[in-house]
């Protein structure tokens, strides 16, 4: 099934925006501990003034499963009660909006799930398209890329490994998206280098560039921790759309909110990079195919 963009439309009126990134630590399991560790860190950015508060990955059930049984166990269904209905509570006593990972059961598929809900309630929900390692054991990929018309700017969703794939965020900023909101759980897995000497992890980078080469602003939340001698990172950070990061890099290892105040119309500046070039419209998909010259006689190795 081809991937699109979902576009829930409303009146945009502000051009300003107060972002906020939650990094704290899920614990595996322990779904009660979460969900008041997710009103917690979702209270705390509000108070701060946040209109957009983005939370881990699996904030909701923690992320090291072992079983296919244990996680379907710590699922929840995104539009009833459990993680989402409080959130829903603190979005309403604040006027915000959050967007949080979720373990979904959806029917008898399990999706690794970004909820973006409001005061209204249940807005969108996108389910992973890129799953990493184990998570293929576990969950189902969606299908689908979504984005919401907020009061102050169009907001698109992805999830950790989908930002190592350059076509979701593309499509986002294609589709009018000023923010990408991205819950994640960055691991050292794999990675012969985890962090360089400013404290970067290579997540951190590929959110830049992302941001850079389609100029919007990225907010990635990651979490911090040890579960099941899986290492989390931390390093959560906010990137402004000319790909230079706001706020953050977060620590390694505690747990914080960074909070940035965004002034939306840099995006459609970022995009203009100069009086005759613009990241969207110069693009030129037509030409966007590979001419391979392969003489005669030419080994492949």
């Amino acid at each position: 099934m081809a991937v699109g963009v979902t576009v829930v439309r409303d009146a945009v009126a502000s051009r300003t925006a107060r972002i906020a990134v939650a990094q704290y630590a899920p614990r595996i399991g322990e779904v009660e501990h979460n969900r008041a560790q997710a009103v917690r860190w979702a209270s705390n950015a509000a108070r701060e003034g946040a209109q957009l508060i983005v939370l881990p990955e699996l904030a909701g059930s923690g992320y090291a499963f072992e079983t296919l049984h244990e996680a379907r166990s710590l699922t929840e269904d995104a539009h009833a009660g459990g993680t989402i209905g409080a959130l829903i509570e603190v979005a309403r006593e604040h006027g915000s909006y959050i967007v949080a990972g979720l373990a979904e059961r959806a029917g008898d598929c399990l999706h690794d799930s970004a909820v973006l809900l409001g005061p209204e309630g249940v807005l969108a929900v996108y389910r992973k398209l890129h799953l990493f390692y184990e998570e293929q054991s576990w969950f189902t990929p969606g299908s689908a890329l979504q984005a919401v018309d907020l009061p102050f700017g169009r907001v698109g969703m992805l999830i950790c490994h989908d930002l190592w794939f350059p076509e979701p965020v593309r499509a986002l900023a294609a589709a009018g998206c000023d923010i990408v909101a991205v819950p994640t759980n960055w691991v050292g897995s794999f990675k012969p280098t985890v962090y360089d000497d400013r404290g970067y992890c290579q997540g951190d980078y590929v959110a830049m560039a992302a941001a850079g080469q389609n100029g919007v602003v990225m907010a990635c939340a990651d979490r911090i921790g040890v579960e099941r001698d899986l290492c989390f990172l931390g390093a959560s950070l906010i990137v402004g759309a000319d790909g230079w990061p706001i706020a953050g890099p977060a620590s390694k290892g505690a747990e914080e909110v960074l909070v940035a105040d965004v002034d939306l119309a840099s995006v459609e500046r970022a995009r203009s990079r100069t009086p005759r070039n613009h990241l969207l419209t110069d693009r030129r998909p037509e030409a966007y195919r590979v001419i391979v010259a392969n003489p005669a006689g030419t080994a492949r190795l």
